[in-house]
């Protein structure tokens, strides 16, 4: 398994996902136009990346990484690039509450630039 995010209810304005990630993998840098997304990590660990949307082809302003582990919840705003990513060994598991465009058209691919 690599990445699964299955819609379990909800309408069009918000709806519920469960996100599982297996070890190493991560969701692609996007953002999204329009509505929040909360998250919940049910299990594993995690890590996320956010900075404020600039281009795309740049990662941004105000670049933060955090660590989140089970119980952890946060929110995305819209215009926020998002990289979430599983440093643990076992499945991530994460409820999602976001609108249903979320996952398909209101989802902007961006290449985060790495300066090292």
């Amino acid at each position: 398994m690599m990445q699964k995010v299955a819609h379990l209810t909800g309408n069009d304005t918000m709806s519920l996902f469960i996100i599982e990630l297996s070890k190493n993998q991560a969701l692609p840098a996007h953002y999204h136009q329009a509505g929040i997304e909360m998250y919940y990590i049910l299990s594993g660990e995690a890590s996320i990346e956010t900075s404020l949307f600039k281009g795309k082809t740049n990662g941004g302003e105000n670049t933060t990484i955090r660590t989140l582990k089970s119980g952890d919840a946060f929110t995305i705003h819209p215009l926020v690039i998002h990289h979430l990513a599983n440093t643990d060994t076992e499945i991530l598991k994460i409820l999602a509450i976001a609108p249903k465009s979320h996952n398909n058209e209101d989802r902007y691919f961006v290449e985060l630039n790495k300066t090292k």
